[in-house]
């Protein structure tokens, strides 16, 4: 459809009742939203230099329809990558893995809440499905409208049909791949305990990946080899994504995984089975606050 010329002459700037911010009434409400709109703004631009560049210079009209379509392909890899989803955090200290709790799943998640926790675990290996389920949605009830993330151990299936925010994998549990494509929506970690796994790891890109057990650990049947300090520094120095350290850290030695550059620590049972883990987990967060209060 062509403009007829004088359309543009006669367009009225000074009363045009778009010229008001008060008008605007779309409202780019996350990244996505953002990205998509660019995109579009940097596709119509290359049409319409492809489509001038017929008159003046073909060649160059065939370099910028290679252009567009570049962009068409970066925007279909974008895209789902930032779709209905928030950042995962880079530095937030405790997370909280929890594994049968003296004090109830439910109670505990409540007591993260309102401790400021940013990331639950549930993780949960001798529950049967449905009141693993029952238990995930009454979790997620709980931490749905705070600042706290939740996560579900091993099971993506759960995870969706909980609403949960995230679920963590192990070495012998689906790949990120194809969770990624049962849920764009969900956060995805991933276990690793060798300087190998976290190489194969990295290449699914993961969210984050937990890198332990650092100390010896009695959260597994059959424990993977501890680490120590030396080999996690090593595989934390060489991770591209958050990383979370994890196994066996207490109040005690906390502050020397700290020390070798973690910013993220995950706590099992130090905290589960304790009858008071309100009283423990203020001792965590005053550990990362001197640490890092002294270091500033």
């Amino acid at each position: 459809m062509m403009i007829p010329e004088n359309t543009i002459s006669n367009r009225d700037i000074d009363s045009d009742i778009g010229k008001s911010s008060e008008f605007d009434i779309s409202e780019s409400k996350n990244i996505a939203n953002i990205v998509g709109k660019s995109f579009g703004r940097a596709q119509e631009a290359a049409r319409v230099i492809e489509e001038y560049s017929k008159i003046i210079n073909n060649d160059i009209g065939k370099i910028a329809k290679s252009i567009r379509f570049q962009l068409y392909q970066l925007e279909k890899d974008m895209i789902p990558a930032l779709k209905s989803k928030i950042v995962f955090p880079d530095k937030f200290g405790l997370y909280l893995v929890m594994t049968n709790p003296i004090i109830g799943y439910e109670k505990l998640a409540e007591i993260a809440v309102e401790s400021d926790i940013r990331i639950v675990q549930l993780r949960d290996k001798e529950m049967n499905d449905k009141d693993l389920l029952k238990t995930a949605i009454a979790i997620k009830k709980i931490t749905n409208g705070s600042n706290t993330l939740f996560f579900i151990n091993d099971r993506p299936d759960i995870a969706i049909m909980s609403n949960a925010d995230g679920v963590h994998l192990g070495q012998t549990d689906l790949p990120v791949k194809e969770c990624r494509c049962l849920s764009d929506k969900l956060f995805i970690g991933k276990s690793t305990h060798t300087l190998k796994q976290m190489k194969n790891a990295l290449k699914e890109k993961p969210d984050y990946i937990g890198i332990g057990p650092i100390y010896k650990t009695k959260s597994k049947k059959l424990p993977d080899n501890v680490l120590g300090l030396d080999k996690s520094m090593e595989m934390l120095k060489g991770s591209n994504v958050p990383s979370i350290g994890i196994g066996g850290i207490k109040d005690f030695n906390l502050k020397e995984v700290i020390e070798i550059g973690f910013g993220n620590i995950g706590i099992i049972s130090y905290i589960t089975k304790s009858s008071e883990p309100k009283k423990q987990i203020e001792e965590i967060k005053n550990i990362f606050r001197s640490y890092y209060d002294t270091e500033n």
